[in-house]
């Protein structure tokens, strides 16, 4: 906690008169010596909607607090080679490298910035709401919350944003999207094609889009429209959509010279029938030109198909994604020990001899069942289509899997498994990955991946339940037991109540894997999901006290419905921990009302396992109080550590207006909040929350002006979430 206003205000930095920038030296020592001075009186005169544009290949421009604060997201800076780039968002990715933190900017102070400075920054994505975005944004009806993803492009605004127009509804739901256009900062080159329309059981309907890019599709790219199916209130968007202003959109690799390079870092009988096509492919970290290609091959864990991603620049491999999802009307296949698909078919399966084939068909029919009776799901699809499941692959094969088309089941070594077509955990484990094909399709990889694992632990868990008569046990939360290690009894592959009990898996978002291993911690990081999933069900704090969050449970069938829509509906294929968050929180606020206590639940489980995320107006999740606004999230390196809110700047208000935040920072450390306030000469301190816990929370009335937040280590260190705004 701070304790003494004046450590508020003892940032020391080099942005007093000159700007630092890497590599050393002041930013007026080695620019042009034309010079152009910005006050904020340049902005009055362009009246309260003008925005000031800037020609940085003519002048450098230093920017004055002479006058007082100037607002950044009202001037475009254009570099030499004609690129536009709002300075707001040019600061908060490399301002501090610059030397300047908006918010620390005082009367009389001032920094310079030249073409090289705006190069250098422009080759970074944009992080922040530009002043169209937030423009389009203030003439929505009401805004409840908006969740940015790292390139300043909203992946989930909820509230009430207005109607659908009359007509069909993929033709109303884009018709609907163009009007909102500006705050996805849609343009010219992008394009949305409706991928398909779904009613659900509250009478909602959502209808998801796939992205094109320069008449390319976007690979993880969505947007879903969600409304009311009477009255056709939109009620959220949510999805990844990529702007993409300085994407290339022609590749300098042929394609088929990409994909040689790709295949030969695979094994050797790497192989691909279908020429490659170009795409834009999304990561968790990037977006990229790719040469885009099914691929097959054989690893030490057996048959692999992926979908490769080459780089169109380089023909290096920028990300894959595997489409063998291990857990490792039904027809039950015998493969008879090979590994040709789908074998040989069985007579009357469910009464064979063959026990693995019989269990195979009986456990099939047993999550059939299961989807059909909870969630009126007919089949995988959803369209009834028929179960395929081969047994008896391979030889001595410990592992499981859907491979797109079909279930595929070893009979085991027996040291790891025995057969694993005879456990109703993997039966509706794989057939669930099935389900996930179908709707959200999560990238089988990284965060995307661990939830697609997760996902497949927590339905095979409800499963389980559901055969018990909705009976929660402790063998609920073992995962795959009767067929794991068959010499050793009482354990489990993984333990949903206590993933870190086998050996490997993690349970606290903030030490997740974050290596290549795994596909990148499929399995590994599914613990986490698995764990808020247990607690939503049961209650209670996380197994080790990462968090002292007490959970109030609702029972597994509220919240395993919960987690369906979630993933059928709210989910994107690229989806993070974050946004699995907010899209149970936005199924359960379908489900139950915002105001309900199942949010609050949802918001809670995942605080307890680390996650972050806005509690929104559910309440719960980690105290600090209940917040509506934009989430913004920041790391503090130690006691003492600050930093500056929205995104190292401030915002303005034009009339008096209720400040609102909600700070959530690691269990164990003493986070501090404050709100300080442009007084015509310096930043004042008007607001505080110094509380000795992580979570803090600022409820202020203030008249218009300009306002920042400061979040400050009293002690501890680690990542934490801002969720504010102004009502």
């Amino acid at each position: 906690m701070l304790r003494t206003a004046g450590v508020v205000s003892s940032i020391v930095s080099c942005f007093l008169l000159s700007a630092c920038y890497e590599g050393g030296g002041a930013a007026g020592d080695d620019v042009a010596t034309a010079e152009r001075i910005v006050t904020a009186e340049d902005l009055e005169g362009l009246g309260a909607a003008g925005v000031l544009e800037l020609d940085l290949g003519v002048e450098a421009v230093r920017f004055s607090f002479a006058a007082g604060p100037i607002d950044f997201s009202r001037v475009v800076v254009v570099g030499e080679d004609g690129r536009r780039s709002l300075l707001q968002d040019l600061l908060a990715r490399r301002g501090e490298a610059w030397g300047v933190i908006p918010a620390r900017l005082e009367l009389g102070d001032s920094f310079l910035v030249d073409a090289e400075m705006v190069a250098d920054a422009a080759k970074r994505r944009p992080t922040t709401l530009m002043v169209t975005q937030g423009a389009a944004l203030s003439r929505l009806p009401r805004i409840d919350q908006v969740v940015t993803a790292g390139d300043g492009v909203p992946s989930l605004v909820a509230g009430d944003l207005g109607f659908l127009p009359k007509g069909e509804p993929r033709a109303a739901a884009q018709t609907f999207l163009q009007d909102v256009a500006p705050v996805f900062r849609m343009h010219a080159a992008t394009d949305l094609e409706p991928l398909r329309v779904k009613s659900d059981d509250l009478g909602q309907v959502h209808v998801k889009f796939q992205q094109y890019l320069h008449d390319l599709p976007v690979v993880g790219g969505e947007l879903t429209v969600h409304a009311d199916g009477v009255s056709g209130r939109v009620h959220a968007v949510s999805g990844r959509f990529i702007a993409g202003e300085d994407l290339a959109s022609e590749p300098e690799v042929e394609g088929e010279a990409a994909l040689a390079k790709v295949l030969s870092g695979l094994p050797a009988d790497a192989a691909s029938t279908d020429a490659p096509d170009l795409v834009y492919v999304v990561t968790e970290d990037s977006v990229a030109l790719a040469w885009m290609a099914e691929v097959t091959y054989t690893s030490a864990d057996g048959p692999e198909r992926d979908f490769v991603f080459a780089d169109a620049r380089t023909g290096e491999l920028v990300t894959r994604h595997p489409q063998h999802h291990r857990a490792l009307v039904r027809k039950v296949y015998d493969a008879k020990k090979g590994e040709s698909l789908p074998g040989s078919e069985i007579a009357n399966p469910g009464s064979s001899a063959d026990l693995s084939a019989k269990d195979a068909f009986t456990y099939a029919g047993t999550t059939y069942n299961f989807y059909k009776d909870r969630f009126g799901r007919d089949s995988f699809n959803g369209a009834g289509a028929t179960i395929h499941s081969s047994v008896h692959f391979s030889v001595g094969y410990d592992n499981a899997f859907w491979n797109g088309q079909q279930m595929v089941y070893g009979d085991g070594s027996g040291q790891y498994f025995s057969s694993l077509a005879r456990d109703l955990d993997i039966v509706a484990h794989e057939l669930t990955h099935a389900v996930t094909q179908y709707e959200a399709n999560l990238v089988y990889q990284n965060q995307s991946g661990a939830l697609n694992e997760a996902f497949s632990d927590v339905m095979a868990a409800s499963v389980q339940a559901h055969v018990a008569g909705g009976v929660v046990s402790a063998a609920t939360w073992k995962l795959a037991e009767a067929s794991w290690t068959p010499t050793t009894s009482g354990d489990a592959m993984r333990y949903m109540d206590d993933p870190i009990k086998d050996g490997q898996s993690y349970d606290y978002w903030p030490t997740r894997y974050q290596g290549s291993q795994d596909n990148g911690g499929v399995h590994l990081n599914s613990g986490i999901a698995n764990l808020a999933f247990k607690l939503l069900v049961t209650g209670g704090v996380h197994p080790r006290g990462k968090t002292a969050n007490n959970v109030t449970g609702i029972g597994i069938t509220k919240a395993s419905k919960i987690f369906y829509d979630a993933l059928v509906t709210y989910l994107q294929s690229t989806a993070t921990f974050q946004d699995a968050r907010n899209a149970t929180a936005q199924a359960a606020t379908a489900i139950h009302g915002a105001a309900s206590a199942e949010v609050a639940a949802v918001h809670a489980a995942w605080t307890a396992v680390g996650v972050p995320g806005d509690p929104g107006s559910g309440g719960g999740g980690g105290g600090g109080g209940s917040c509506t606004g934009t989430q913004y999230q920041g790391t503090l390196s130690g006691a003492g550590a600050q930093q500056a809110q929205p995104n190292g700047s401030y915002y303005q208000t034009t009339a008096t207006k209720t400040h609102k935040a909600c700070l959530t920072g690691p269990n164990g450390t003493d986070f501090d909040l404050y709100l300080l306030k442009w007084n015509g000469s310096a930043w004042a301190q008007v607001a505080k929350s110094e509380t000795a816990t992580s979570s803090e929370s600022i409820s202020y009335v203030g008249t218009a002006g300009y306002y920042t937040y400061t979040v400050a280590s009293y002690s501890g260190a680690g990542n934490y979430t801002l969720t504010a705004g102004v009502q």
